[in-house]
C-alpha cells in the first residue's frame, strides 16, 4: 500500500512539473512572439520620402532596427543592407509602407534560449494622404534568442521574392 501510495504521489509530481515547466514555456513563446511582432512593425514602417537612402536616414535606420537585433545578426543585416530592404520598397514604389495583420505561430519545441517563429503579414502601401493603395500578403522566418533576459532576432528570413517584386 505505501509503495502504490508513493507512485502516485510521484505521478502526481511530474504531471504538476510538466505543467509548471508548459506554463514557463508558454510565457516564453508568448514574450518572443510580442518581441518579434514589435520588431517587424518597426522593420516595415517607413514614410516615404526623396532622400530616403541619405547617410542621415540610414544612419537613423539602423539606430532605430538594432535595439532589436542579437550583436552578431545587426553586424550581418548592416553588412547586407537587411536593414534597409524596406527603404527599396518605399522608393520603388513611392508610397509609405506599413504592416498590418501580423500573425506568428511557433515552429519547433525551443531549445532554452531560443525560438524559430514562422508569421505573415500584409505589406500596406500607403499615399501621401494614408490611403490604402496596395497590399501584398508576405511570410517568413523569425529565429529569436534571449540575451541578457532580453528577446532578440537572431536570423530573418522574410519571402525574398514578395521582396524582390515590390522593390524593383
Amino acid at each position: 500500500m505505501t509503495l502504490r501510495l508513493k507512485g502516485a504521489l510521484l505521478a502526481m509530481f511530474i504531471v504538476l512539473l510538466t505543467a509548471v515547466t508548459g506554463c514557463d514555456n508558454s510565457k516564453e513563446v508568448n514574450q518572443a512572439i510580442q518581441a518579434g511582432e514589435t520588431y517587424k512593425k518597426v522593420e516595415y514602417t517607413v514614410s516615404y520620402h526623396e532622400d530616403i537612402f541619405s547617410e542621415e536616414s540610414i544612419l537613423e535606420r539602423n539606430k532605430l532596427i538594432k535595439p532589436y537585433l542579437t550583436d552578431e545578426y545587426y553586424s550581418k543585416a548592416e553588412l547586407n543592407r537587411y536593414t534597409t530592404l524596406p527603404f527599396l520598397i518605399v522608393q520603388k514604389q513611392q508610397l509609405s509602407l506599413k504592416p498590418e495583420n501580423l500573425a506568428f505561430e511557433p515552429l519547433n519545441q525551443p531549445t532554452e534560449n531560443t525560438y524559430d517563429l514562422h508569421y505573415t503579414l500584409d505589406f500596406v502601401l500607403l499615399d501621401q494622404d494614408e490611403n490604402e493603395v496596395k497590399r501584398v500578403p508576405s511570410k517568413g522566418l523569425l529565429t529569436m534568442m534571449k540575451v541578457d533576459g532580453k528577446w532578440l532576432v537572431q536570423a530573418d528570413e522574410p519571402d525574398w521574392k514578395v521582396s524582390a517584386e515590390l522593390s524593383q
